[in-house]
């Protein structure tokens, strides 16, 4: 994982999605649960207190502030167990660095290919024994994709916690501005979506039925084949399929949308209005029709002060989406085990995933988190919005995918993808020549 076209963390930048915990946090009151399954609690049980105070240092590749409040009731709750935060910067390139160092934090939150690649090098432990000797954990209690991911040679490397999934946000106002019928919820194809997107677009006043493509993020790409029953990747990550007919019809249909200009803002019209980055600014300023993105852009939806609604991402095939989260880790190298395993409960438990996921309006990986209220991924507005969207998603949606040599295999499609999306190649004839260099790379040939 040493290269990447654009990194989640850069992407999330450049679109303005990562505004930063306290943006999130002015969207919403401060919310307190107001019922919580029994589980949610058995995790705050207090421990014997050991002899002596030890540290944990938490890593994570997010800011801190989301889990200020779970740090707060942990320390006051495990009086001799200390965790101190720690956002660890250049993240896709100093896990790596300090995993062969042995000197990771000692609880490591990370995306889904790191830690799928920590568990394939040996640089975490295995959880399971600790899963299964927490009798207040319940396993059964999380979605069930989620809970199956992080598991590398049978051992379980990682235990999620929140979870990001990708929804169309509309615009109401601009769907009635434009006597544009809005999207069916039961029933939204790609051919609803490009049909909607056109009729509202109006390029001379810069308002565009459809968000562009972050070119620069293949995965965005790829829920888009997922949609069309493809994939880039067999299930085992041994060979890339992105030549296969479902993949190749997927992304060049979108590309043709891009390069129209008509439904969503081409390349040369973004430059035109300032470069990468100002589609967030026309999104929030109402321009934008439909936007299909994370659920961390409820923040700016909010911002942007128009009226909103959601519906799942249109379909071609089947119904999917991405959903995106992280997994906590204990690197190989912690000294402090049971004590680090103390706080993954904690945290990972459906109080601390309420408690984390309420400051970035997410649905949590538990399935108690989200029978808590108020809901998590709901923002106070006062207008309706079908907020149970975001959580359905996690029933059908795909967790990223953790492919090994990650970075390496994104390199070869992401430059792929920029000459499709370019229009100096069509996907026909360039994903057949990149599939076989992406198989070697998977399999380290």
């Amino acid at each position: 994982m040493n290269t990447r076209r654009m990194n989640r963390r850069e992407f999330l930048l450049l679109t303005g999605a990562a505004s930063g915990a306290a943006l999130l946090a002015a969207c919403r009151p401060k919310a307190t649960p107001t019922t919580a399954p029994a589980e949610a609690t058995e995790a705050l049980t207090q421990a014997p207190p050991p002899a002596e105070v030890i540290t944990i240092k938490y890593g994570r590749h997010d800011p801190v502030e989301g889990d200020a409040e779970n740090v707060k009731a942990f320390n006051e709750t495990f009086p001799n167990i200390k965790v101190e935060q720690e956002q660890i910067g250049e993240f896709i390139s100093k896990v790596p660095a300090l995993a062969a160092a042995g000197s990771l934090p000692d609880v490591l939150r990370s995306w889904e290919a790191m830690v799928l690649d920590l568990g394939r090098a040996g640089q975490v432990v295995d959880l399971q024994d600790m899963v299964d000797a927490q009798t207040d954990f319940h396993p059964e209690d999380f979605y069930e994709n989620w809970w199956n991911y992080p598991v590398v040679n049978g051992k379980r490397v990682g235990i999620p916690d929140c979870v990001a999934p990708h929804v169309t946000y509309y615009n109401v106002k601009l769907f009635d501005e434009k006597g544009v019928p809005y999207p069916d919820r039961n029933s939204f194809t790609w051919d609803d979506f490009e049909t909607k997107a056109r009729a509202i677009s109006d390029p001379d006043k810069q308002i565009w039925g459809s968000e562009t493509i972050p070119v620069g993020w293949p995965y965005f790409s790829l829920k888009q084949v997922w949609q069309n029953g493809g994939d880039f990747y067999s299930p085992d990550y041994q060979t890339c399929v992105i030549d296969s007919p479902e993949a190749i019809e997927a992304i060049q249909y979108w590309a043709d949308l891009l390069l129209d200009g008509k439904v969503m803002p081409s390349p040369s019209q973004i430059a035109g209005m300032g470069g990468e980055g100002v589609e967030a600014a026309l999104f929030q300023a109402g321009k934008i029709g439909m936007q299909r993105m994370g659920a961390w852009i409820t923040a700016n939806a909010v911002q942007g002060g128009f009226k909103f609604n959601l519906v799942p991402e249109p379909s071609k095939k089947r119904r999917d989406t991405i959903t995106h989260g992280a997994f906590n880790a204990i690197p190989a190298s912690t000294k402090n085990k049971e004590q680090a395993w103390q706080w993954i409960n904690f945290h990972c438990s459906a109080l601390g995933q309420y408690n984390y996921s309420v400051v970035g309006t997410f649905p949590g990986t538990r399935k108690s988190a989200n029978q808590m209220e108020p809901h998590s991924w709901v923002a106070k507005v006062d207008f309706e919005v079908d907020w149970d969207v975001v959580p359905q998603s996690l029933d059908y949606g795909h967790v990223l995918p953790g492919p090994p040599n990650e970075g390496e295999a994104l390199k070869i499609i992401g430059d792929a993808l920029q000459k499709v999306y370019g229009g100096s190649a069509k996907a026909k004839d360039v994903f057949p020549e990149i599939a076989p260099k992406v198989t070697k790379v998977l399999q380290g040939s």
